[in-house]
């Protein structure tokens, strides 16, 4: 019967996870004992025949045998529950919760067995039944006691009934007063001897399994622990060899393509013309890879640090569409920008970095039609806003595209690293920008980004400036 597992460990609190780990010793202790109950049952209601009156009798055995009814249907519950893999340590103290009217009504179908113990009996049955009825729960009280609080409340349930029984048995029309009325009492005041000395012992044994408990909860998190580190470790190298392979894949393209111009260009002179601007286009793709895996070490060694200065937004997008411009040209495209007249307090080279990522990933993944950047006033905050009509990214593939090294399956788009997005999405946590997206496959996507209104210093007039 399993206990909370490592997962579980490491979502509850230590306490929650100590009563979870107590209550399985409770129940596997319980199984354990079931024979012994059921044996310990069936000698008392054997005893009992001949002595009790039937009446009595047929009352108690019933009674005391629905109690072990109940509890096998308790471990049934349990068993079944744990053999689907039900560790979680908040279901096991939300079934404990469930079923906490149990060990009243298990322990008061115990102390019953007193009507049944009358003093007309033989001295060995009087003392048999007792030594059986007291010894039924000595042993249960002993498996339950890593449980302190179900523990005491079966003691309680079981002397206070044990002591109502005994009392009882004055009153019924089958018992014989005796003229000694101390008689009446010496036995519930041996049975609160009994109940102080067990709860000594439920609490020392409790003592024990609190000390083991404690000791198995911290060698659970340490197993936590070192799984997670293992975890940690093989992701990154796993990402040490995502990163050199796609690292020599993507770098591999521009430089050859430099290499072989260089080539040409030595051997034809007169094609300069042509030429330079090829060998300046594979010079820039080279440095922008570059530029990608420097902002991603410099944000992985947390040396990326926020520097807020005043931008202005129509002049940031105006230096973009200078800079992608050819680029959009070359492929054909359309690139427009639709700026307002603002001035944000921002970290102008990571507020530069995110927008043109955008605007490059946009380019890179559109091959006919055009791109749109935008900025719009949202309340107190400034939203920047890349639309284009390019291949779409399918919704099971919206999350995917902010991880590192991702690119969206689709001939034609295999340069780049893959980290455009990923640090479209760092850098903006980093400022404490919202990344959102919305795409539809063959007809386009728009990401955008919110800045925080907090970080705004100005806001001029909102007439918007035409792009081209």
């Amino acid at each position: 019967m399993p206990g909370p597992n490592s997962e579980s460990t490491a979502r509850c609190t230590e306490s929650d996870w100590l009563e979870a780990a107590s209550m399985t010793t409770v129940m596997r202790g319980l199984k354990n004992s079931q024979v012994l109950a059921v044996g310990g049952w069936v000698v008392l209601a054997l005893l009992a025949v001949g002595f009790a009156p039937l009446p009595v009798w047929a009352a108690v055995v019933p009674l005391s045998g629905l109690g072990l009814v109940l509890r096998a249907r308790l471990l049934r519950g349990w068993r079944r529950l744990a053999g689907t893999g039900w560790t979680d340590a908040d279901a096991q103290l939300a079934f404990l919760r469930r079923h906490r009217w149990f060990w009243w009504t298990y322990a008061a179908a115990l102390g019953l067995w007193p009507l049944t113990i009358l003093e007309d009996m033989p001295s060995w049955a009087t003392a048999t039944s007792w030594i059986l009825l007291l010894g039924t729960g000595l042993m249960v009280s002993t498996w339950i006691s890593a449980h302190l609080g179900v523990a005491r409340v079966f003691l309680r349930a079981f002397v206070l009934t044990l002591i109502a029984s005994n009392l009882l048995q004055e009153v019924l029309p089958y018992h014989e007063p005796l003229a000694s009325g101390l008689h009446y009492f010496w036995v519930p005041c041996m049975l609160l001897v009994y109940w102080g000395l067990m709860h000594r012992h439920v609490e020392r044994l409790h003592e024990t399994y609190q000390a083991s408990a404690d000791l198995s909860y911290q060698n659970e998190r340490l197993i936590q622990s070192l799984r997670e580190q293992t975890r940690a470790a093989q992701e990154a190298a796993r990402f040490k060899d995502r990163f050199l392979a796609s690292a020599a894949h993507d770098l591999k393209q521009p430089v050859n393509a430099l290499s072989i111009y260089a080539e040409w260009l030595s051997a034809e002179p007169m094609l300069v013309d042509e030429l330079a601007p090829k060998i300046a286009q594979a010079a820039q793709a080279v440095n922008g890879l570059f530029d990608s895996l420097f902002d991603l070490a410099r944000l992985d060694t947390g040396r990326l640090d926020a520097d807020p200065r005043p931008v202005d937004v129509g002049r940031l997008l105006s230096e973009l569409e200078v800079q992608y411009q050819p680029t959009a040209l070359q492929k054909g495209l359309r690139l427009r920008v639709r700026a307002i007249d603002v001035t944000l307090s921002a970290d102008p080279v990571m507020l530069r970095r995110i927008v043109g990522n955008l605007v490059a990933n946009a380019i890179r993944y559109t091959p006919r039609g055009g791109v749109l950047v935008a900025a719009r006033r949202r309340g107190e905050a400034v939203s920047f806003e890349v639309w284009d009509t390019g291949i779409g990214i399918a919704s099971h593939e919206q999350q995917r595209v902010f991880g590192e090294f991702y690119k969206v399956p689709r001939n034609g788009t295999e340069e780049g690293f893959g980290l455009g997005l990923a640090i479209v999405q760092r850098l903006s946590d980093r400022l404490g920008y919202t990344v959102s997206m919305c795409s539809q496959p063959g007809r386009g996507s728009v990401f955008k980004v919110l800045t925080d209104p907090a970080g705004r210093s100005s806001a001029r007039s909102a007439a918007p400036a035409s792009g081209s």
